[in-house]
């Protein structure tokens, strides 16, 4: 399994929000739920975007759980889970406003 894949399905078994920002646009797309990879040279988020025109992808290692009007939410950190996969893959990152960046050339070549 490619790094990409690896860490598309466990961002995805988490539930964590990513997005990504496109080399021609200033500011990055929108959260999405989840990361698809609907043919071997694209990533989907909002929309399917080439890899080369993928800057960098971003990762929300804190999610949310709704538990009810009255209850406040429950909070999950998987920062070190998924740092742990990066590292062991041998991945670029940086952490950026607690946020995981990763550059898309890090992960499909």
């Amino acid at each position: 399994m490619k790094r990409i894949e690896k860490i598309a399905a466990l961002s995805n078994q988490l539930h964590c929000q990513p997005r990504l920002k496109l080399k021609r646009d200033a500011i990055p797309e929108a959260w999405g739920s989840g990361i698809g990879l609907p043919v071997r040279t694209y990533i989907e988020i909002i929309g399917p975007w080439p890899f080369r025109e993928v800057e960098w992808l971003e990762i929300n290692p804190i999610v949310m759980e709704h538990i009810g009007r009255l209850v406040a939410p429950k909070q999950w950190n998987h920062l070190n889970t998924l740092v742990s996969l990066l590292q062991v893959e041998n991945v670029e990152y940086s952490i950026v406003d607690g946020m995981i960046r990763i550059p898309i050339e890090a992960i499909t070549n």
